[in-house]
């Protein structure tokens, strides 16, 4: 007998979802504008925001996401 998900745990993912996505294109935005910026010239501007993102990712999402990925490793191998 399989356990459903209980509404909570819906939401949870559903919210969880949104949050990536947001935090996705706020990022994408983030180095556009940056790209944007270099090209009118302004390398230091572009320099200081690359580096905010590289630090945010080291900070914020290099350990998530690592621990995501080795989860779904986890899921595709076959058990032993």
């Amino acid at each position: 007998m399989t356990k459903s998900a209980s509404p909570s745990e819906k939401r949870s993912k559903l919210g969880d979802t949104i949050f990536s996505l947001f935090h996705l294109f706020a990022l994408i935005a983030i180095a556009v504008y940056a790209v944007l910026v270099l090209v009118q010239g302004n390398a230091l501007r572009f320099a200081v925001i690359m580096a905010g993102l590289v630090l945010y990712y080291f900070l914020v999402l290099r350990k998530p996401l690592l621990k995501e990925i080795d989860r779904r490793r986890k899921l595709k191998s076959p058990p032993r």
